[in-house]
């Protein structure tokens, strides 16, 4: 799902905290799939969720879990 900045603002505003790193995923936490040159954060986005993320953002398509 596509949202604009407002609606992911009102995604962030429900969520306890923020994760860039699945070895430290609180419940009910926002989840952001960074990437980088030894690593694509995006491969992580379900594991986020198993791990009890509220929300991920990805940039991918395809790597966008479905509930």
């Amino acid at each position: 799902m596509n949202l604009d900045i407002d609606k992911l603002y009102r995604k962030f505003q429900t969520c306890t905290t923020v994760s860039t790193d699945t070895r430290k995923i609180d419940s009910g936490c926002l989840f952001f799939a960074l990437k980088g040159p030894n690593f694509n954060g995006n491969s992580f986005a379900r594991e986020a969720l198993e791990k009890g993320a509220r929300f991920v953002v990805v940039d991918e398509p395809a790597f966008c879990p479905q509930r």
